[in-house]
């Protein structure tokens, strides 16, 4: 490289560009040259800076100034022969990082002594995901920036305003102590090295960025699970400072990356904002970000509620099955329960155990009593049925008395000379057995006042187990009633659908379209 030299007399500085005065204040290190007889002297790094900045003349770098002398050092009023050496871009860089950390305590904040210190942060979320209903807590990737002034970091450099510098620089320097306070298990990227830079400018500004993976607390109110809203927060703050030494603000807005996606939830807006709490040793600034997610319902719907809503009508069948199918009616019922159930076990495993209903216990417990319904609506059936023979006949019962045959022609009827006078009048009916041989029956006839239709007195004497009440039903039962469709069948069929319908209307009304507070 060649050199240009400038010899100046010491006492005539003003020919460099230099102010006497400042050469007056500098210190002169002196370090022994490799030539015999000669030492050389170099100027400390902020008069190298100082020089870089005044010397127009030279604009390719800052100047590595030597004085050299050959029999003793120079005195300061002294004329001596002065070397100035221009040097390239990347020499420059370097000489001034050489010294940038001489004297610097990493220790020491910023402007101690003086004003709080402005920390200016910014989030950029590159995703996120998963969201744990179970353990409350959210995962996100974030670009974690921050940028402070420190003003023993400041350099004059022709030409340059800025440096990059790796993660290295970072452990050499003060940084604030910033952390996540709600934060559970956040770490740093370090593959393939540590994913932190660092910007320095001139002027001693500085902008950290560090690729962040942050595990966070977010209290969730199920209430409306799985159609709920939910709203999970990020606190930042300094882990010792108070808001007289540092105070955190707001660089720009919360950004995310347009390609990210939430499994199971759509994002919503971005709430942020910055404000002051007391602490135990003082007041605390703490920087807030609000992110709203909305639960996407359809994987619900296609796993749960569907099924539930084929499983209830399933169990609807057995209103049209005959009366006298006992176990196809009672096998149904109790099918249609365990599956609904499997479903609530299966859905519930991701969840806490909250102390409350949860929208989906509401639905899967409604759906679970209308098939338990439906059962118990068989035994009701099967309670007020005479169940007849297949062949169709009528079974003999206790208050049935037969009347033998009094010749081969026909039969007579026998009249029950020990009847008590408080019995019911009797009915003789003729009725066809097997070998075609007709026989009366004699059958009760029941006190008016006992023909009650009434449902709720009906419901009544069937929880009761009223056998008089059974009785008088029975007999008022046609011999081929075996085959007829239950009155308590027919109402079914209309009123389990049209309730079963206003539920779900009330309901998707409650917890998907109206707002709760």
């Amino acid at each position: 490289m060649k050199l240009k030299r400038l010899n100046v007399a010491s006492d005539s500085p003003g020919k460099l560009g230099i102010d006497p005065a400042l050469l007056a204040e500098l210190e002169w290190p002196v370090k022994p040259s490799r030539r015999p007889g000669s030492t050389v002297h170099y100027i400390g790094t902020e008069f190298s800076k100082c020089l870089g900045g005044r010397i127009k003349s030279l604009r390719e770098g800052s100047l590595r100034v030597a004085a050299r002398v050959f029999s003793r050092a120079i005195p300061r009023n002294n004329t001596a022969s002065v070397e100035c050496y221009a040097l390239n871009r990347t020499e420059a860089v370097t000489n001034v990082l050489d010294h940038l950390l001489d004297g610097y305590n990493k220790e020491i904040r910023p402007g101690i002594g003086g004003k709080s210190l402005v920390i200016k942060s910014s989030i950029l979320i590159k995703s996120m995901g998963p969201v744990s209903e179970n353990d409350m807590s959210y995962s996100m990737q974030v670009y974690f920036r921050q940028r402070w002034k420190d003003e023993r970091l400041s350099f004059f450099l022709d030409n340059v305003t800025e440096f990059t510098l790796s993660n290295r620089f970072i452990n050499n320097i003060w940084k604030p102590n910033s952390y996540f306070i709600n934060g559970r298990d956040s770490k740093q990227h370090n593959i393939t090295v540590p994913n932190a830079f660092v910007r320095l400018s001139n002027d001693g500004s500085i902008y950290m960025s560090v690729r962040l993976t942050v595990n966070a607390r977010c209290p969730m109110a199920l209430s409306r699970y799985p159609m709920d809203r939910v709203i999970c927060p990020l606190f930042i703050g300094s882990f010792g400072y108070t808001t007289d030494e540092l105070i955190y603000r707001w660089e720009n807005q919360v950004d995310i990356d347009p390609g990210v996606k939430v499994s199971q939830f759509e994002l919503g807006r971005i709430e942020q904002q910055q404000l002051s709490k007391q602490g135990r040793y003082g007041e605390l600034s703490i920087l807030e970000v609000y992110i709203h997610m909305s639960r996407a319902v359809g994987f619900y719907v296609l796993q749960t509620y569907v099924p539930c809503y084929l499983i209830v009508v399933i169990s609807w069948i057995s209103f049209w099955i005959n009366r006298d199918a006992a176990p196809a009616r009672v096998l149904l019922g109790v099918t249609t329960i365990l599956s609904t159930a499997a479903i609530g076990m299966t859905v519930r495993e991701g969840l806490p155990r909250v102390p409350y209903a949860t929208a989906l216990d509401v639905f899967l417990n409604v759906c679970i009593l209308y098939e338990m319904a439906a059962l118990i609506e068989y035994a009701a059936v099967n309670y007020f049925t005479m169940l007849m023979p297949k062949e169709g006949g009528v079974e003999e019962e206790e208050e049935e008395e037969e009347v033998e045959p009094s010749g081969a022609g026909g039969f007579e009827k026998q009249a029950p000379g020990h009847a008590d006078q408080h019995l019911p009048e009797r009915e003789s009916l003729l009725v066809t057995n097997n070998a075609g041989w007709q026989r009366p029956v004699v059958k009760l006839n029941r006190p008016e006042s006992m023909k009650c239709t009434h449902c709720l007195f009906a419901f009544w004497k069937c929880l009761v187990g009223s056998s008089d009440y059974r009785s008088h039903t029975m007999s008022k039962t046609e011999p081929d009633s075996g085959d007829n469709v239950s009155t308590i069948d027919m109402v079914a069929r209309v009123l389990f659908p049209l309730t079963f319908s206003v539920f779900n209307l009330c309901y998707w009304l409650m917890y998907f379209y109206l707002e709760v507070s």
